[in-house]
């Protein structure tokens, strides 16, 4: 009996224990567990709408099975060591599906929990990725930087900024991974399209980027904003990103590069030199309505972005496209744009709870300025980027600065400030482009000093035919004229013709400081500018270097501004970025002496007197001082600006050296020496010849002038005239004619006539300037578009192109020089 009683305890036992016992561990389905919230068509070929879909939440599915035990009644899904769902189950359930939505990206992995009274089982470890475009769901971008670039952090306060271009990991092989975003306070992505007509894109890689964009904008209306690329900016596996991620490319990137740098605002810029026909329509409130829904859609699927960059080339016009631009009316939709887009910012921070930002890209001439009342635009903005560069460039063949902090040391005074005439005899309409002058218009707005962020080039641009026999200043490459633009090759890198990137003139063309490759560098310390010649082979480049945007950092301080920026990114071996930084953080700049001009040559006659004046004008503004000194003249009001000048009584022809000093109040001085000729007295009963007025005749024509003479004893005179080889004769006495001989340009010479009483010569001389005419230049066609240097005739005269012209009517538009 107690053996029986023993046995049955144990089997009871036994029974218990497997009617009790808890279920099998699950296993989940082989599957991956991938899932995101912008669904990517990674192989697709369509529209960007078709390729891409945004959700605000994902669905969780997950299989799972039990292949022993009993089963569960309840369940529990972990990511990492976080229950994030949970639920019940029919009593014994071996198998099934669970599902769930989840709002919240991220990379973790996944565990599946069955659970009965008894107890739980939990299944073995399973990655689970749940991709967004915040990045949270990405390892912080492994960055591969040109060593070059120091590592110097951002400024608090100051903007350090750049551009990253959209196509640069073709040809350039430039990507996210390659910038050195640790020195950046702001990534500016180039570019987002707006959708509509844009015929200026045309012009490039022969119609294929506009065909592109044909096709990405083909399921969205006008007005709306679209991914030019998708290839490169969704599709393509690029370093740091994983090749069976939901989404790739450069947006992978950049919330790879969100994760390393969580401080760095990254934009998109819309717009650009060739994307901006669609702004011109924004005069229209619907077209701006439909653009800042577009807009706010974008930012809410492109979630690594912090805002909005517009880039409209440009408000009233002067643009890629001469047709478009209303003067009148573009800056006012402007100002609207900036505003309903800081509402929308606004309605998307209260959603978010992040800070958008709103930033303009825009033109830096005072004819572009002028267009936009940015001083009511910026209380919506948070930063204007005036492109302080492309001042000057192959578009034409007039050389120049093309990124210059002040005016040049070749530029009149009159040039600089925008007084005077023109070459043509016209007021000028307004003053050079320069970053100072573009600073001190923004300025007169009212615009707020550190809203402003003043651009550097991380590039250069040039001409080809720039040869120093035909300066007017020799040595100085700015004033000879371009014959083309400068060519190359992209292993040069001149990736487009007139274009050579930053890091090659330094490896190609600069070398250890003072040139190679018969190229000699030059630096306009007036302007604070550089640039690299080839005398020998007339290649000229103007450009940023070290020197020049060290000064532009400094000047930033000087005028409290809000920073700097680039254009682009890839184009800088790090010497531009790193100065960028060294100029921001260098202080205020060393004091630059006063600007001066003043006529180099001056004559009087015997005994004459006259007034000069000098124009000066201080970089930072300071008051001038002056002092004028001569020895053999007698001056008045010699401190002063205005001197008066009285000439000696000589019997010879003297020459005589009058120096004016003009300091500033940090005792910085420029000094200048005009050199004053005095004419001998005529002699007692010697003729009496009037001055005669200087001439102009075209080639192959004549002129006539006359000498007007008189003699005190009332002595017959004779005339002489002496004429260079390209004039002829033709009569004698007091009137001849001068026929002149074809010339190769517009040259000027010297005639002299010595008019003779027999006991007395007096001469006289004058100018003649001889003008080239080129016969036979086609009439002007509105249609057609010229270039600098081309030559049209047009009612009965004919006229020179200044620059790129179409439609503009010779005689009537300041592109047209009268020839």
């Amino acid at each position: 009996m107690k053996i029986n009683n023993l046995t049955a305890a144990i089997g009871l036992a036994l029974m218990s224990t497997g009617l009790m016992a808890a279920p099998s561990a699950p296993q989940i389905s082989w599957e991956p567990q991938t899932y995101s919230f912008v669904d990517v068509n990674l192989e697709g070929n369509g529209s960007y709408k078709q390729i891409v879909q945004a959700k605000d939440v994902v669905t969780v599915n997950i299989k799972w099975n039990s292949w022993s035990g009993t089963g569960g009644d309840s369940y529990k899904v972990y990511f990492d060591n976080q229950v994030v769902n949970q639920g019940s189950l029919a009593a014994g359930t071996k198998g099934g599906t669970v599902t769930f939505p989840y709002t919240k990206s991220g990379r973790h992995t996944l565990y599946l929990e069955i659970c009965d009274a008894t107890g739980c089982a939990k299944s073995a470890g399973k990655p689970i990725v749940i991709a967004d475009t915040d990045g949270g769901h990405l390892q912080p971008l492994t960055m591969d930087v040109d060593p070059n670039n120091a590592n110097n952090g951002t400024i608090p306060g100051m903007v350090t900024g750049a551009y990253f271009v959209e196509w640069g990991i073709y040809g350039r092989d430039f990507d996210v991974s390659n910038i050195p975003a640790h020195n950046l306070s702001h990534l500016l992505y180039g570019f987002i399209p707006i959708c509509g007509a844009n015929e200026s894109l045309k012009e490039i890689e022969n119609g294929n980027s506009w065909r592109a964009l044909q096709k990405a904008c083909a399921d969205s209306q006008d007005y709306e904003v679209v991914i030019h690329d998708p290839w490169a900016a969704v599709q393509k596996t690029l370093p740091g990103t994983d090749n069976n991620d939901p989404i790739r490319g450069t947006y992978a990137q950049l919330m790879a590069l969100k994760q390393r740098y969580p401080d760095l605002k990254i934009l998109p810029s819309v717009g650009g030199w060739t994307l901006s026909d669609p702004f011109h329509g924004f005069t229209t409130k619907a077209n701006r309505d439909t653009f800042v829904a577009s807009m706010k859609q974008f930012l809410k699927t492109w979630k690594f972005y912090d805002g909005v960059d517009i880039d409209w080339e440009f408000p009233g016009g002067d643009g890629p496209n001469p047709g478009l631009g209303d003067p009148v009316n573009d800056g006012p939709a402007y100002i609207a744009l900036m505003q309903e887009l800081r509402v929308m910012l606004d309605e998307l921070e209260a959603e978010t709870g992040r800070k958008y930002e709103l930033t303009s890209a825009i033109g830096s001439g005072y004819d572009k300025i002028e267009d936009v009342d940015y001083q009511v635009a910026q209380q919506y903005m948070d930063y204007i980027f005036a492109m302080t560069y492309d001042f000057y460039g192959g578009w034409n063949n007039v050389t120049g600065h093309q990124t210059a902090l002040y005016c040049g040391s070749h530029l009149s005074q009159g040039e600089c400030d925008g007084t005077g005439l023109d070459d043509n005899g016209e007021p000028r309409k307004g003053p050079a482009y320069t970053l100072d002058n573009a600073v001190k218009a923004l300025l007169a707005q009212g615009v707020n000093s550190k809203k402003i962020v003043v651009g550097a080039a991380m590039y250069g641009r040039g001409w080809d035919g720039v040869l120093d026999s035909n300066t007017t200043i020799p040595g100085n490459p700015m004033t000879a004229p371009g014959n083309g633009k400068y060519s190359g090759s992209t292993s040069e890198g001149v990736w487009e013709a007139g274009i050579m990137d930053y890091k090659a003139i330094a490896k190609n063309l600069v070398g250890g400081g003072n040139g190679i490759n018969g190229f000699t560098v030059g630096y306009d310390e007036q302007a604070e500018a550089a640039w690299v010649w080839n005398k020998s082979k007339g290649k000229l480049l103007t450009y940023d270097s070290p020197r020049s945007v060290l000064a532009k950092g400094q000047y930033v301080n000087l005028h409290n501004l809000g920073g700097l920026f680039a254009w682009e990114i890839d184009a800088d071996n790090g010497d531009i970025l790193n100065a960028m930084y060294d100029g921001l953080t260098g202080g205020m700049p060393v004091n630059r002496a006063p600007v001066v001009n003043v006529d180099a040559n001056l004559t009087l006659n015997s005994g004459q007197a006259t007034n000069l004046t000098v124009n000066a004008t201080d970089p930072e503004g300071q008051a001038l001082t002056y002092a004028w000194s001569a020895q053999g003249l007698t001056l008045t009001g010699a401190n002063t600006a205005t001197v008066g000048i009285t000439a000696p009584t000589v019997t010879t022809d003297t020459t005589y050296q009058l120096k004016i000093v003009v300091t500033d109040d940090q005792n910085a001085a420029t000094e200048k020496t005009v050199s004053v000729l005095v004419k001998a007295e005529v002699p007692a009963g010697a003729p009496v010849v009037q001055p005669i007025s200087n001439a102009t005749v075209e080639e192959t024509k004549s002129v006539n002038v006359s000498v007007v003479a008189t003699d005190p004893n009332n002595d017959p005179l004779t005339y002489t005239w002496s004429v260079p080889a390209s004039l002829t004769v033709v009569g004698q006495g007091s009137s001849v004619s001068l026929t002149a001989g074809e010339v190769a340009q517009d040259t000027k010479v010297t005639v002299t006539v010595d008019v003779s009483d027999g006991t007395y010569t007096t001469s006289s001389s004058f100018d003649v300037t001889i003008k080239n005419v080129d016969v036979g230049a086609a009439p002007w066609d509105a249609n057609t578009v010229y270039v600098g240097g081309d030559k049209v005739s047009h009612n009965g005269a004919l006229y020179q192109a200044k620059w790129w012209t179409r439609g503009e009517e010779p005689g009537k538009a300041q592109v047209w020089k009268a020839l």
